[in-house]
């Protein structure tokens, strides 16, 4: 099922038409795009823009009309009165989702006048943030309870099918009123860049609707896939990342594998690593940039006089590393692996003498309130080495405590870098 695209172009790609085709494409339903505009803009301010001719626009719908099953239309920027004009004709029938693009998110101005978006108001699906539904309504907003009524107000006095007030300016809640009901979406602050949500909310939502979803439930999926296009956002974009879960996937694929292989070469140190395993066992963490952390389930642990996984690698297998792991990478991003080793003075010192940059924490300078707090005593630790050592630490060790074994955590950019650095300490 084909999803039609009518949108503007944003040069810096975070939003606008690039957003709309990575969203349909992520969702796996093809993509028809037509462009109505052309930005010039980067994510700190947009300079201005250049609408097409109407007859322009009107021959690339005409064009992929006439070749294509289309399951919803997507409508955002347009740019002018006449390119509405010539949208609303020939979308007529089609199921229509608009995303009511009045302004970008630095508050430049997107369309002539706010009548020109009201052409295409009636008969569709209309997803207005709160300033937009604001600008729709009339109405000032400041509450759930406020989007509610600008929203029957937008349907009821602009013979909308449904309409869809987003709260991120607000409360993170989503309010959809479709057939005389209200539907509400609760959301969380989600940490992450924010430039195109708009966008790929409404694509999300065509592309589910498409699918034949039944609206509340659509509106409910799209609002989860723009949390986490937020929540894996990439800094260099400074927007969110509708591509999100196919790179997710394929990080996670390449972190099993790589981890996997330095297992393999791990356990080949035999009888030179097996005195360096903790009575608690050894673990191996490695993390994906999307901070998800793989180990060894059930550890690394001595089998005779050599040393042999439990477990395969799997996501999420050692809780007590991904915490370590991601505490460091907060300080230190590059930072992707982490293995622990028993603790010993000698292996400390020949860290040091092999020019390691070694810090430590010591678990009796802990506060009470830190103690007190459940599984805080790792983050706290790294914390306090890192600061200590005053730059990247390689190794981290700690003395132990009441009923804690002493430890020696071993860190490094990937998985092999770890498994070289460790051969050179047990060597």
């Amino acid at each position: 099922m084909a999803v039609l695209i009518i949108a503007g172009l944003d040069t810096g790609g975070g939003a606008g038409l690039k957003a709309d085709v990575e969203t349909v494409s992520a969702l796996g339903e093809h993509t028809l795009p037509v462009i109505t505009s052309v930005t010039y803009q980067n994510p700190s301010e947009v300079r201005g823009y250049h609408t097409l001719p109407p007859e322009v626009v009107r021959e690339e719908l005409r064009a992929v009309k006439e070749s294509f099953k289309i399951g919803a239309v997507k409508i955002g920027m347009i740019g002018s009165g006449e390119i509405a004009e010539v949208v609303d004709r020939e979308t007529k029938g089609l199921l229509r989702v608009l995303d009511p693009v009045i302004a970008s998110s630095t508050g430049s101005k997107l369309v002539d006048t706010v009548e020109s978006i009201k052409v295409l108001i009636p008969g569709s699906i209309v997803t207005p943030n709160v300033p937009e539904a604001e600008a729709l309504s009339g109405f000032k907003i400041c509450s759930v309870e406020d989007m509610r009524e600008a929203a029957k107000a937008i349907a009821e006095g602009l013979g909308v099918k449904a309409v869809v007030v987003k709260g991120g300016h607000l409360n993170c809640t989503d309010v959809l009123y479709w057939k005389g009901e209200f539907y509400e979406f609760p959301g969380e602050k989600v940490k992450g860049f924010t430039h195109g949500t708009g966008c790929v909310f409404s694509s999300a939502l065509a592309t589910f609707l498409a699918r034949g979803f039944k609206l509340p439930e659509a509106v409910e999926k799209a609002k989860r896939f723009v949390e986490g296009s937020i929540r894996l956002s990439k800094a260099e974009a400074r927007a969110v990342n509708p591509l999100w879960g196919l790179e997710r996937d394929a990080y996670r694929w390449r972190t099993k594998e790589e981890l996997e292989r330095a297992v393999e070469e791990l356990v080949k140190l035999g009888e030179r690593l097996n005195p360096r395993i903790p009575e608690v066992g050894t673990n191996f963490a490695l993390a994906t940039p999307f901070n998800e952390v793989f180990a060894v389930k059930g550890r690394i642990v001595r089998y005779g006089e050599r040393v042999k996984p439990v477990g395969p690698v799997e996501l999420g297998a050692s809780d007590h590393l991904r915490r370590v792991l991601l505490k460091m990478r907060e300080f230190y991003p590059e930072v992707r692996a982490v293995l622990n080793l028993r603790y010993s003075e000698e292996l400390v010192e020949k860290a040091k003498r092999l020019g390691f940059t070694v810090s430590f924490y010591d678990r009796r300078e802990e506060p009470e309130e830190i103690k007190r707090t459940e599984r805080s005593t790792m983050e706290w630790g790294i914390e306090n080495a890192v600061r200590r050592a005053g730059k990247r630490p390689d190794v981290i060790y700690h003395l132990g405590d009441w009923g804690k074994e002493p430890m020696v955590l071993v860190f490094g950019g990937s998985a092999r870098e770890v498994v070289e650095r460790v051969e050179v300490l047990v060597s």
